[in-house]
């Protein structure tokens, strides 16, 4: 019955949260112990089981939670957990240290992701606890941790109030750019590590990958991902399992070996926090023939296996099959227009249009950056227009509204669904046209013919 679901429930919840804060941890961190300058751990330990998983929404680059209730929250995504006091709406993106990791002060150092926080009730949001990557066995006794707390443009380090193997937890002073750091005596500090894997796509019969040792930090490998996307030769992830068996140690080196006879550049790589480093090192790894190989993460000073993984034909040349599927999806779906009169009165012929010198011109298409921009110079009274002008039904308002409170987000979605109508005429030329009698303000009619001349392509304008 009814009871049996909810105690069902309730089990599942605890089980997931000591899962999360124990049982990921390697059994080398098992013994770790808490100074008696911090706060009592035990009582810190037991508050962390009873809290709530919860997976968070996610708009461009920004995850959103919307927590109902007051009590202690983590976020399945990123680690963070929020203790709250009452019903709040909390966003928040993980940001590079590249531009923060300089002005750190003396030898306080990076050990987690740095975050741009926001809160629609910043009084409301007690405390946070922030994932670090250290590994806590046998570590000095006067290992201290703090916040890097970005504040009123000037960077200050703050106390924080405990830590365990793996958060520290910070009392909420202000919101803004935020993130843990930590200070030690010594130098052989070991971090949780990661090693990610990417395949050059190209022409070539012959293969080549890039593989990255990193450390178990968000911003880092926020860092790497974006390297990859931007780099000149087209790459795609292999998907791997990615933490070391071992942890990494600072100042030690490190060589990736193959039993294949691959070619791999560099020979060796020290291990360094990569944070403030806009330009990652990498191995690159170079195989002529197409064949099945292993990959190894050996420290030289030990010989230690660190991490290891087997390639095979079929990680890459199902991805070449996904892109080629996801390629004929779009050429699908570019065939499908929308029929719009309003759209025809503009004199815009529904047929691909050409410039003056009889190339074809590519549509601007906005973009979910360019319809948040919007959502936020947009009136509250969104749901008259959505209705009157943009051809939405009075279900999609209810339906949106239902979905979050924050009006900015409301509006967002309410534009974004607009878009999914439109399809290839969701322009802004198109939508300024569109909320030509919607008593839109002229600051949100001069961003949409901003919109309009700045394409992303910088084409010629059509004629």
């Amino acid at each position: 019955g009814d009871n049996s679901i909810k105690i069902y429930f309730k089990y599942t919840v605890f089980v997931q949260a000591q899962n999360n804060y124990i049982g990921n941890r390697d059994h080398n961190c098992e013994d770790t112990t808490i100074p008696t300058s911090q706060a009592d751990s035990g009582h810190y330990l037991f508050k962390l089981i009873n809290k709530l998983i919860l997976t968070p929404r996610k708009i461009q680059e920004c995850f959103h939670l919307k927590l109902d209730d007051e009590g202690s929250f983590q976020c399945t995504v990123t680690g963070l957990m929020f203790e709250v006091t009452d019903k709040v709406h909390i966003s928040y993106s993980i940001l590079s240290w590249c531009k923060h990791d300089t002005f750190l002060q003396g030898s306080w150092k990076v050990c987690g992701p740095l975050f741009d926080i926001k809160c629609n009730n910043p009084a409301l949001l007690k405390s946070i606890l922030f994932p670090h990557s250290l590994c806590l066995t046998g570590h000095s006794s006067d290992l201290q941790f703090k916040i890097f707390h970005v504040k009123d443009k000037k960077n200050e380090i703050e106390h924080s109030v405990d830590f365990s193997p793996t958060h520290v937890k910070w009392n909420v002073s202000s919101l803004s750019p935020v993130g843990p750091v930590y200070q030690n005596s010594t130098e052989d500090v070991q971090h949780h590590g990661v090693v990610l894997i990417y395949k050059v796509v190209d022409c070539h019969p012959g293969l080549l990958f890039r593989v990255y040792m990193a450390v178990n930090n968000d911003s880092v490998i926020k860092d790497i991902i974006k390297a990859e996307k931007h780099s000149k030769k087209k790459s795609v992830k292999i998907d791997k399992p990615t933490p070391c068996l071992k942890k990494l140690t600072l100042g030690k080196t490190y060589r990736l070996l193959s039993e294949s006879q691959a070619d791999i550049i560099p020979g060796e790589i020290e291990f360094i926090d990569m944070g403030s480093l806009k330009i990652k090192s990498y191995y690159e790894v170079y195989l002529e023939h197409p064949v099945d190989f292993d990959l190894s993460l050996i420290q030289i000073d030990s010989s230690e296996k660190i991490w290891t993984s087997k390639l095979r034909e079929c990680d890459w040349t199902n991805i070449n099959c996904n892109d080629n599927r996801k390629g004929r999806d779009v050429n699908k779906n570019k065939k499908r227009k929308s029929s719009s009169d309003d759209y025809e009165e503009m004199g815009i012929s529904k047929r691909s249009r050409k410039n003056a010198d009889g190339t074809l011109c590519k549509k601007n298409i906005l973009t979910e950056k360019q319809l948040m921009q919007l959502a936020q110079k947009m009136d509250k009274n969104w749901p008259v227009f959505a209705i009157s002008c943009l051809d939405l039904q009075s279900q999609d308002i209810d339906q949106i509204k239902k979905e979050d409170e924050i009006v900015t987000i409301q509006i967002f979605n309410m534009l974004k669904k607009w878009k999914n109508l439109e399809l290839d005429n969701a322009t802004p030329s198109n939508l300024l046209f569109k909320l030509r009698n919607a008593n839109i303000s002229p600051e949100v009619a001069a961003i949409l013919e901003d919109f309009d001349q700045n394409t992303e392509d910088n084409n010629t304008p059509c004629t």
